[in-house]
């Protein structure tokens, strides 16, 4: 017979079906699965909650519920009441009379609904590329006849703070048409009410405001307790195009709201995105609160005008709308014939009763823009998503609310500021990171660089009243924790100076009356823990403030924290007992938690002598000349002396005890921390480069193995394990806020393709995880990685004294032109440097000007201020002294030409 094998085809066997791979030739289903990534890039405001656009497509993590995670023991939803599917995209598109292809912009397997929806799928891929505040999504489909692309972004803008704290994001659709013919195109955008999450009072409240090309919708609900975290709103808007909307409907009516029947219509199933893919449009319904009747109610004792109006009422509902719309098919009469609404509406008594029976929620938004492109042609609209929920209350019961009280009253006013903002808004927020991505460091490193300031989105509290902090992990240990904002705030002070002074002054206020600083702020801002005997923590904060006073030259700051500053100091010099400039007592505690030292560490020395350094700056500055000599003959005998006990001829050993004679000669990756924030700063280092050289050769050595990433230590062959180094879980873990700084010291010393190699490990590490907005320490989102910003740093070579005026660059890689963007103190701007000359161009804030020190550069015989020649001298130190200086504004240039 035709179509059954040969009996001796090979298909025929003993017993059973042969599948082998030499025996077939055509392609069977084959699918190759990649990791489910569960990061992206977080969308909100510093301190107002944040939600994740992820490449699939979603919105995950909605931390903007004053709860969960974002903040562990306040009152609310453990669980954050949307979840990812609770905001979602479509689009639709038709070409002349083919039939319309609608398709989730979105991929996961859940939102199919096959049974009655085969028409509607997923995108079959999506195209993701996160540059944090934004992420841009390209949807990949055949079947679409159009080019379909999303940026999705915050406002994040250097220097604004306020403005970096809004509640709220937009998703900005680009069409573009390279078909022959006329196509429309519509996208639609559907949020649920999650208003009163959780509340047993909580009645749904939807409102709608329209204007030209444009719509809000507000989801809100009455019955609320006053003062409940959930208690609040949330605005879902859209501007461009032709816009349509429906203000609220059943959350089932997505997936197909179904009439189980019991009448002669029949079991039908229901849905808004019926009429969506007829029409391209919704029909511009505005219900507030669910569809209702009468208790009680009776449709047949109704006279005929009552009866009709009920209908009518009813009907303005999208769950009936899209019924009578059906049953209209099959008897047009229904428009008219006031007995046959009278058996919608008895129809309707037993449906409504039949949601309320499945718990049907209400108040889903949806939204819609249409556009008809001719061929060749593009067209762009915007979704504007905020919400405002001002009860922030702190585990202990005090009312902490949001910064962003003070700038919205209410979620409606984000969005309308989200969206008459937006090409602003998008501009200014995305010059930084399109600048960075284009700079000539390499990708891994921008990347880095830029990938972190994640962070401040996601990890941050900003209280009504001012406090701010940094989760030290999301929902972990506490804020502002000392030993990590060492490493972690250099983006703060370079992008918001003043959330970074906010913490530190703050913080000082909780200073121990014998001179220690505190370890973190827990649970709010009003307490902190007590664990004041971690002495890295003192030489730490000296140095930050030195940092942060340099960066800004705010006097006012140095003046208010120069007690604590003389009280750290004095508290750790007297952890020295034998006179020789190093602390040797007490320096068991540490950010290394479970992993104890004695008698005297190279990290913590190495701190001190930091600490000593900057203190003696800020001595001379607050005119303590004296106590800056001090500071002096300490830092030299403690430079000689870390020498003396801490080389061993290759690194400086973990720690020696002079009084007992021991010494553990492991060998740490952040042995000379110190080293690495003075690069960082731009300042002169204080140990032997030679040496600071053969230390960071041993490191690589024997910490550093690709594909393991660099481990925070590990004994070199022939050199004894000691306890409790030994096998320790820190000693052999990965932090990659501690990866970085190696990666960016190495950098400062020209140490350049084993720079790149340790950080491209931590990328490929984290890209392969999943998780590469999200790293993870004590927590995720970890603050320290955000360390990753000192590579753009000692890449460029800048450094910034804003008490003398003095700008610098020096850059490490050999690339000309050189182009990097620079950040200090809430100013961005964008250096190059080439052979010929160099120029700085301002984007934000203002910077003053006095000296120029450029290395880099020998024979600069001009500079001009947008074309206009300046003055200048050369100082001893070779830098350019412009006199009275020019301060620059944004769109000035200041060129110099060899």
């Amino acid at each position: 017979m035709r179509g059954l094998p040969a009996r001796n085809s090979p298909l025929q066997t003993r017993g059973a079906f042969s599948f082998s791979a030499r025996e077939h030739t055509r392609q069977m289903a084959r699918l190759t699965q990649t990791i489910s990534h569960i990061s992206g890039i977080p969308l909100g405001g510093i301190g107002a909650g944040s939600v994740e656009i992820r490449p699939d497509g979603l919105f995950h993590d909605w931390l903007v519920f004053n709860a969960g995670r974002w903040s562990p023991g306040s009152p609310g939803p453990e669980r954050p009441p949307l979840a990812p599917e609770d905001l979602v995209f479509l689009v639709r598109t038709r070409t002349g009379e083919d039939s319309p292809c609608v398709r989730y912009l979105a991929l996961r397997a859940e939102l199919h609904e096959l049974y009655s929806f085969s028409w509607l799928k997923c995108v079959e891929g999506i195209q993701y590329e996160g540059m944090f505040p934004a992420a841009r999504l390209v949807y990949q489909d055949e079947a679409l006849p159009v080019r379909l692309s999303a940026t999705v972004f915050s406002p994040f803008i250097p220097g604004d703070s306020e403005a970096s704290g809004t509640p709220g994001f937009v998703v900005e659709f680009h069409i573009e048409n390279p078909a022959g013919d006329e196509v429309e195109v519509s996208l639609l955008g559907t949020l649920r009410n999650p208003a009163g999450a959780g509340q047993a009072g909580r009645r749904p409240l939807n409102t709608v405001e329209t204007a030209d090309a444009s719509a809000i919708i507000r989801l809100g609900a009455e019955g609320l307790e006053e003062n409940h975290p959930t208690t609040g709103s949330m605005a879902f808007g859209v501007n461009g195009g032709e816009v349509s909307f429906i203000s609220g409907s059943f959350s089932i009516e997505r997936p197909g709201l179904v009439y189980y029947g019991g009448s002669r219509y029949g079991m039908k199933v229901y849905s808004n995105l019926f009429w969506f893919r007829d029409h391209g449009s919704l029909p511009d319904l505005s219900p507030s609160s669910p569809p209702s009747l009468p208790e009680a109610f009776d449709p047949a004792t109704l006279p005929d005008p009552e009866a009709h109006a009920e209908f009518s009422h009813l009907v303005r509902h999208s769950a009936f709308h899209n019924q009578y719309h059906t049953l209209l098919h099959a008897q047009p009469a229904l428009s008219r014939d006031v007995g046959l609404q009278r058996e919608f509406l008895a129809d309707a008594v037993r449906n409504l009763q039949e949601i309320q029976t499945r718990g049907g929620a209400w108040g889903d938004a949806y939204l819609c823009s249409q556009h008809h492109l001719p061929p060749g042609a593009s067209a762009s609209c915007a979704f504007a998503v905020a919400w405002h929920f001002p009860n922030h209350i702190s585990p202990t019961g005090e009312r902490l609310g949001h910064r962003y009280e003070k700038r919205f009253s209410c979620s409606t006013e984000v969005a309308h500021h989200l969206l008459e903002r937006r090409d602003d808004l998008k501009r200014r927020s995305l010059a930084l990171p399109g600048a960075l991505l284009e700079c000539s460091l390499p990708r891994e490193m921008a990347e880095a660089a830029l990938a972190q300031l994640s962070t401040l989105t996601k990890c941050t509290w900003w209280t009504r009243e001012g406090r701010f902090g940094v989760w030290e992990g999301l929902g972990c240990c506490g804020f502002h924790t000392m030993d990590i904002s060492y490493q972690g705030s250099f983006p703060l002070i370079a992008l918001f100076p003043d959330l970074q002074k906010e913490q530190m002054t703050h913080g000082a206020r909780f200073q121990r009356q014998d001179g220690r600083i505190p370890h973190m702020f827990t649970p709010d801002f009003s307490a902190v823990d007590d664990q004041f005997e971690r002495v890295d923590m003192n030489p730490q904060f000296v140095m930050l403030v030195a940092r942060d006073y340099l960066w800004t030259g705010d006097r006012d700051y140095l003046r208010t924290l120069w007690p604590a500053i003389v009280r750290a100091m004095e508290s750790t010099a007297a952890l020295d007992s034998d006179g020789d400039g190093l602390p040797d007592t007490d320096t068991r505690r540490n950010t290394y938690d479970v992993w104890d030292f004695q008698g005297c560490p190279s990290y913590i020395s190495s701190l001190w002598l930091g600490a000593l350094a900057a203190a003696e700056r800020l001595a001379r500055e607050m005119g303590e000349d004296e106590l800056a000599g001090h500071y002096r003959q300490t830092l030299e005998r403690g430079l000689a002396s870390f020498e003396e006990k801490l080389w061993n001829g290759q690194y400086y050993v973990l720690w020696r005890d002079t009084r007992t004679g021991e010494a553990d000669e492991c060998c740490m990756s952040d042995q000379v921390s110190a080293e690495w924030f003075f690069a960082s700063c731009g300042w002169d280092l204080l140990l032997p480069e030679d040496r600071i050289r053969s230390a960071m050769s041993a490191i690589l050595t024997h910490n550093f193995r690709p594909d393991r990433g660099l481990i925070n230590a590990s004994y070199p062959p022939g050199v004894p394990h000691r306890m409790p180094t030994s096998g320790n879980l820190q000693q052999e873990a990965t932090w990659t806020g501690i990866e970085y700084t190696v990666a960016a010291l190495l950098i400062h010393l020209g140490i350049l393709e084993e720079a790149l190699d340790v950080t491209r490990d931590i990328h490929l590490r984290y890209e392969r995880a999943g998780r590469f907005w999200n790293h993870v320490e004590c927590g995720d989102h970890y603050y320290r990685a955000m360390s990753s910003w000192t590579l753009l740093l000692t890449a460029s070579g800048f450094f910034r004294d804003a008490s003398s005026g003095e700008i610098g660059f020096q850059p490490r890689f050999a690339e000309r032109p050189f182009r990097c963007p620079f950040a200090v103190a809430g100013t961005v701007g964008g250096y190059t440097e080439n052979a010929v000359g160099a120029e700085i161009e301002l984007w934000e804030g203002s910077l003053e000007v006095r000296r120029l020190r450029l290395p880099h550069l020998d024979g600069i015989s001009r500079v001009e201020l947008n074309g206009s020649a300046l003055k200048f001298q050369r100082t001893p130190r070779g830098a350019l002294d412009l006199g009275g200086g020019v301060t620059l504004r944004p769109g000035d240039r200041l060129t110099v030409s060899l």
